[in-house]
């Protein structure tokens, strides 16, 4: 909800009402179909058309509409080459169309404004800016926002035209803390409009968070003690602006009372459900996806503090739709500037980097170690990091020298996304054996459609092993009716299948800790990180699929921006190979 002034007002009302609120709906709304009523309409809280008061009178209504864009992670450029318009410019225009200007509505943003090297580059002032002149009301920080130091989040959050709320961070520094606030009251309606913020209590498992970060896990407590206090404020409604999973949201609104609406993101999923809070209230959540593939709209009706009635509008954000020319010039001049800098170095490696299939589809190389050791070492709490050679590509010798954002894209063209898995030393041998199978040697008896593709290669960090090629080999009987899998690092297909031979090459399997070299325990468990490909079933790797969903967590961490951020911190590298990978031939 931007500030007009009266000399805009005027003209709005005598020049755009009159003129243009035809075209407007003809003309400026999406051609393609954007509403969607089939997810939209949502069960109401309450039936609000016979709703009276104790009196006997029926109580005066109010409106509020809420825009919701989640997780935008720095997708504010231009849409293709082809794209003269920006996405984050054509979510300002449909705002705008949305009534993002008039008095009872409000635009919330529940996280993750940037990642990234654009975010790390220009400590996310673009996105935060480029927000703030789309109208952004109140946001609450994502946990992309700790990616990099906790004065680049400052950054940003000082530069923001609009609060930033968050119940369960404090902050050493007095100037940040002061600046994020547990809540905000915002008038809207007619109405007073608390909103609080809470991201997910597993923070620091997903970024390496700084001393001056103080994260309070229990968000039912805090979320209790915001809604106390914005109460004590004489609000009339009462939303949460969340980021945090689904089975994190859910239980919270059902045991934090006097919740009207969840504003929520950092799933990327497009959901919305109501559940009952303790004090009997109705509490609708809504998710909105990511990266600014669409804009949504939830409507309430208001009587005497109570939400009698909602609605929810999605809006899919397409390249044919208008664009807001201030905001997508200002856009613009950092995109251009980005762009050329992508060519500039980040780094310098002493040595070649070794891509080459032949070599990281067979055995270890430089590049597999550099990609595995960036893994382990900067996301938290890893005990193993296994890649699938797969996903990193070139199939070339890269000489010594400077090494660009582009030496990185290339390395590691796909948008993987790294998962931690809890596994026992035995699924991880089973997970090695597998790998083991794309050496072919001749007279293995197994053939190759039943075995792992070449590509399913893994490149390790943190454990040690030989691969005996004479021993007998993984060997998996694909069920015929498989299905592509969806293309994220690799040249295969993922298939439901069944054992034949679960395969004895993997031998003298140990464990690098801080302390030394050890066995790998079969019953003890590990935390392992993979990326979100073999995590699904991807190269053949169905039994990290089958693992429950319980045992695995999504980091969200991109692996191209973790090693390029490695290779900044570390320069100048040189990275060899320590034998970690023996394969007995």
């Amino acid at each position: 909800m931007r500030k007009i002034s009266e000399k805009k007002l005027i003209a709005g009302i005598i020049i755009l009402a009159v003129i243009f609120m035809a075209v407007t709906f003809a003309f400026i709304l999406p051609k393609n179909p954007v509403y969607n009523p089939e997810v939209s309409d949502t069960p109401n809280p309450g039936d609000g058309k016979d709703m009276q008061t104790a009196s006997g009178e029926k109580p005066d209504l109010n409106t509020l509409r809420i825009l919701a864009t989640p997780d935008i992670h720095s997708h504010i450029f231009p849409m293709s080459d082809n794209d003269t318009g920006t996405r984050i410019g054509r979510i300002a225009a449909l705002a705008d169309t949305l009534g993002e200007e008039d008095d009872n509505t409000l635009y919330l943003f529940a996280g993750d404004l940037g990642e990234g090297s654009f975010y790390h580059m220009y400590s996310g002032i673009p996105e935060v800016k480029s927000y703030s002149m789309a109208g952004v009301d109140a946001a609450v920080p994502g946990n992309h926002a700790f990616d990099f130091s906790t004065g680049n989040f400052k950054q940003w959050v000082t530069n923001a035209s609009y609060p930033v709320v968050c119940a369960n961070l404090d902050f050493t520094d007095p100037e940040l803390n002061q600046s994020v606030k547990d809540y905000t009251v915002l008038n809207a309606g007619g109405m007073k409009v608390g909103v609080f913020g809470i991201i997910t209590p597993q923070l620091d498992k997903i970024v390496k968070l700084g001393d001056d970060v103080i994260l309070y896990r229990n968000t039912t407590e805090m979320g209790n003690l915001a809604v106390k206090s914005l109460k004590n404020e004489g609000v009339d409604i009462i939303i949460a602006l969340t980021h945090q999973e689904k089975d994190e949201e859910l239980p919270f609104a059902e045991y934090v009372s006097g919740i009207d609406l969840i504003i929520g993101g950092h799933d990327h999923l497009v959901w919305n459900e109501t559940v009952t809070s303790p004090d009997g209230r109705n509490t609708l959540i809504v998710h909105s996806g990511k990266y600014g593939e669409e804009l949504d709209t939830v409507d309430l009706t208001v009587g005497d503090g109570d939400v009698i009635d909602s609605s929810i509008g999605r809006y899919q954000i397409t390249e044919d739709m208008p664009d807001d020319d201030a905001i997508t010039s200002y856009v613009m001049s950092y995109y251009e500037n980005y762009t050329e800098s992508l060519s500039k170095p980040i780094g310098y490696t002493t040595v070649p980097l070794d891509l080459r299939q032949s070599a990281l589809r067979t055995g270890e190389t430089n590049a597999g170690d550099l990609v595995a050791d960036s893994i382990r070492k900067n996301v938290p709490g890893v005990d193993v990091a296994l890649i699938n050679s797969g996903a990193i590509r070139g199939d070339c010798i890269i000489p010594a020298g400077e090494i660009t954002y582009l030496t990185v894209s290339k390395i590691l063209p796909y948008e993987n996304i790294i998962v931690k898995i809890e596994m026992t030393g035995e699924e991880i041998k089973d997970t090695l054996e597998r790998s083991a199978s794309a050496i072919i040697v001749d007279g293995d008896n197994c053939p190759g459609e039943y075995r792992l593709p070449s590509g399913g290669f893994l490149q390790v960090s943190g454990i040690n092993f030989e691969i005996n090629t004479e021993a007998e080999t993984f060997c998996l009987d694909y069920d015929a009716d498989s299905s592509p899998a969806n293309q994220a690092g690799s040249d295969s297909e993922t298939k439901s299948a069944t054992i034949k031979c679960a395969g004895m090459r993997i031998e003298n399997l140990s464990l690098v800790t801080e302390s030394g070299i050890v066995p790998l325990d079969p019953s003890k468990t590990y935390t392992v990180a993979v990326n979100d490909y073999i995590s699904g079933g991807g190269d053949g790797y169905t039994n990290l699929e089958a693992i429950p969903e319980s045992r695995k967590y999504n980091t969200e961490i991109n692996l191209e921006n973790l090693l390029t951020d490695d290779i900044v911190k570390n320069s100048p590298i040189t990275p060899g190979t320590d034998r970690r990978i023996k394969v007995l031939r």
